[in-house]
């Protein structure tokens, strides 16, 4: 049985079938959604929450509390309208999630 070769550098990060840049591609579009969420919502609110995945069709956004997860809940229908808007298309639902510091 012959061994496997070790991966080089190149296929983890560059090759597109590579496992890093595919995860490096899911933060990218993490990050990008999280500052389109915060772009829409109050600043206040903006402080106590984050995205934290993207599964499929559904935005996962951690919260600091209860109470901020309420506050966040209500303006759900809008957030996917305007991220919707923005290109994210396939967006379904937001599930939130509370994540204490």
């Amino acid at each position: 049985m012959p061994k496997k070769r070790a991966k080089t550098s190149y296929q983890l990060i560059d090759s597109p079938d590579g496992d890093i840049k595919a995860l490096m591609d899911q933060l990218t579009k993490i990050r990008t959604l999280n500052n389109s969420l915060h772009q829409y919502i109050n600043p206040t609110l903006s402080e106590h929450c984050r995205v934290v995945n993207i599964r499929k069709s559904t935005l996962v956004v951690a919260v600091d509390s209860a109470v901020w997860a309420n506050k966040l809940r209500f303006q759900v229908p809008d957030l996917l309208s305007n991220l919707r808007s923005e290109g994210y298309l396939s967006l379904a639902s937001i599930d939130l999630i509370v994540q204490p510091k």
